[in-house]
C-alpha cells in the first residue's frame, strides 16, 4: 500500500512546515526522489534503516519513501545517549543509519544534506507495492521488561488504527493537524499515514514551543493536535485563559495520564479534549474518549476503537467482569506482529500491564500505567534500566527507582539507594548523565542503610515510593525508609 502515491495527483496541501507547503503532487516527487536515491546507495526490501533526526520536513519524506521501498524504518529517540543508540541499531540490525551528524557512527551511514540534493528522477520506476503485512517499522518501547524493546509494526497495523480513529473523531477534507509530537515516538509517526490516507495536511512543528503551539492553535485554522499532559499544563499555564481558534475539534490527550486538576482546568475551558488510552504495541490508540463523552465523563478513556478489544483479567488470567479492576488486555488489527527476536503473540490477548476497568457502560478507565513504568513527559522509563546505570557505580550496592507525582512533567524519577562506600549525590548524577538519555536521571536521590524486600527477595516498590515521597534530597544515609524522622537530619 502507497497512500501517499494513491494521492500524488491531489493538488492540496500535505505538509506544512516553518511557512513553507508542500501540495501531495510535490511531496510525492520528492519522496520519489529520495527513494530512488536510497535504492542506489543499497537500501532496498526488507532493508533496515535506523533514523536519528529531530522534527523536519525530510522525517516525513523518509517515512513514506522507506514504506514506498518496503524497508524498514528504525526512528531512534534523539535524546538517547550513544551508548542506548548503539544498543538499538545494533538490537535491530539496522543496515543503514540516517542522521545529521557525522559523530554518530555506522558503516553504512547516509548524511541527511546528501538525502536532501538528491536529483530529481525522470519517470517513477515500476516497482512492487508493500503488501499491508509488510513490516513498516520497529519502535522502541520499554514494554513490561527492564530493556527497551523493539516493537514491529505493519502497514496494516497503521491501516486498521487510522480508520478506526477517523470512525471515532470524524476528519473533514480541509482538516490542518498540528503536529509537535517527536517523529520517533508512535503517537507522531503514525499521524504521518493518517493523514495521507485521509488526504489532510500535517502542519509540522519542530518540536513543542508553547508560544508557537498557542498561536498556531489560536490563529492558524488548526482542527487536530496531538498533546501529552505535559504539553496542555505547559500551555494552560502560560495562557490560563487560552480559547483556541473556533476551527479546532479535537485535543487528542495521551500518552500518560492526565492529572485530575489538569483535566479540570481543561474542562471549564471548555477545550475538546478527547482522552486517549494507547501504547506502540497497539500502534497508538486503543480507547479514545469523544470531547462530548469527556465532557460528560471526565476521566474515562472511552470504548475501543473499532476492531480493537480490551478486556480486563486477573493475576491468574481470568476474566474478570465490568467494574472489577486487573489488568488491561488488547487485541485486534492494530496490535504489533510481535517484538524484535520473539515469537508473534495472540493478537487477543497483548498483556498491556496497565491496570484498569470496565464501567457498566464498557467505557475504560486506567488507573495505573504499567506498575512499574514511569512515563514523565511522555516518556517512558523502566526503573530496572535507571537501576542497572546506578548499581554500574562502584560506590553504590543497591538502587530502587520510582516515579514521584509531578504537576508538569505527569511523574519524576527519584532513587533510594544503598551504599557500599562514602559518595554524594552530585557524583551519582554526573556519572548517570553519561549513561542515560536526561529524562532518564532522577531528579531526587535519597541515601538509605537498606531497602524493603518481599520474601522472595523483590523490592517492595510502593513502600519505596512512599518513603521516598516524603525524604528531602539528602547526602546523609538515613536508617530506613519506614523510620526516618527528617527533624533528626541537622
Amino acid at each position: 500500500m502507497d497512500w501517499l502515491a494513491e494521492r500524488a495527483a491531489q493538488n492540496t496541501p500535505a505538509l506544512e512546515f516553518d511557512s513553507q507547503t508542500w501540495t501531495y503532487s510535490a511531496l510525492n516527487t520528492w519522496v520519489e526522489s529520495i527513494a530512488a536515491y536510497l535504492e542506489s546507495c543499497g537500501v532496498n526490501r526488507g532493508a533496515r534503516v535506523a533514523i536519528h533526526l529531530s522534527n523536519q520536513p525530510v522525517y516525513v519524506a523518509l517515512i513514506h519513501a522507506l514504506a514506498r521501498l518496503g524497508a524498514i524504518a528504525v526512528p531512534l529517540n534523539t535524546r538517547l545517549t550513544e551508548t542506548e543508540l548503539n544498543w538499538q541499531m545494533e538490537q535491530s540490525q539496522s543496515n543503514f543509519l540516517i542522521c545529521e551528524s557525522e559523530h554518530i557512527k555506522h558503516p553504512k551511514r547516509i548524511l541527511v544534506p546528501e538525502v536532501l540534493s538528491t536529483p530529481q528522477p525522470d519517470s517513477t520506476p515500476l516497482r512492487p507495492s508493500p503488501e499491508l503485512d509488510s513490516v513498516q517499522g520497529i519502535f522502541f518501547t520499554s514494554g513490561t521488561t527492564g530493556s527497551p524493546k523493539g516493537a514491529m509494526l505493519t502497514l496494516g497495523n497503521h491501516y486498521s488504527s487510522a480508520l478506526a480513529s477517523a470512525e471515532r473523531l470524524p476528519v473533514k477534507k480541509n482538516d490542518r493537524w498540528l503536529l509537535t509530537m517527536p517523529l520517533y515516538h508512535i503517537g507522531g509517526l503514525s499521524i504521518v499515514f493518517r493523514a495521507a490516507i485521509y488526504g489532510i495536511e500535517i502542519v509540522l512543528h519542530s518540536g513543542f514551543d508553547v508560544d508557537a503551539v498557542h498561536h498556531a492553535l489560536t490563529e492558524e485554522n488548526i482542527t487536530h493536535v496531538s498533546l501529552v499532559p505535559t504539553m496542555l499544563h505547559r500551555l494552560l499555564e502560560k495562557y490560563p485563559n487560552f480559547a483556541p481558534s473556533p476551527s479546532l475539534r479535537v485535543i487528542l490527550l495521551g500518552g500518560a495520564g492526565a492529572p485530575q486538576n489538569l483535566l479540570e482546568k481543561a474542562l471549564k475551558l471548555n477545550l475538546p479534549i478527547a482522552l486517549t488510552y494507547g501504547l506502540t504495541e497497539a500502534t497508538s490508540q486503543v480507547a479514545t474518549s469523544t470531547p462530548e463523552q469527556t465532557h460528560a465523563k471526565p476521566g474515562s478513556v472511552g470504548k475501543p476503537l473499532n476492531g480493537t478489544t480490551a478486556s480486563i483479567v486477573d493475576e491468574s488470567g481470568k476474566s474478570l467482569p465490568n467494574g472489577k479492576v486487573g489488568e488491561i488486555l488488547v487485541g485486534g488489527k492494530t496490535v504489533m506482529i510481535g517484538y524484535l527476536d520473539s515469537e508473534r503473540p495472540d493478537r487477543s490477548l497483548l498483556h498491556t500491564g496497565d491496570i484498569g476497568y470496565l464501567d457498566s457502560d464498557g467505557d475504560l478507565w486506567v488507573l495505573t500505567r504499567r506498575t512499574d513504568l514511569i512515563v514523565s513527559g511522555g516518556e517512558n522509563i523502566y526503573p530496572e534500566e535507571v537501576e542497572r546505570a546506578l548499581t554500574n557505580h562502584p560506590a553504590v550496592s543497591e538502587a530502587c527507582v520510582v516515579g514521584m507525582p509531578d504537576p508538569e512533567w505527569g511523574q519524576s524519577v527519584a532513587a533510594a539507594v544503598v551504599l557500599r562506600e562514602p559518595c554524594d549525590g552530585e557524583s551519582l548524577l554526573q556519572f548517570l548523565r553519561g549513561q542515560l538519555a536526561g529524562y532518564k536521571v532522577p531528579r531526587k536521590i535519597v541515601f538509605v542503610e537498606s531497602l524493603p524486600h518481599t520474601a522472595s527477595g523483590k523490592l517492595k516498590r510502593a513502600e519505596v515510593a512512599i518513603g521516598v515521597q516524603r525524604l528531602p534530597t539528602l547526602d546523609k544515609t538515613v536508617k530506613s525508609l519506614e523510620t526516618f524522622d527528617s527533624k533528626k537530619i541537622k
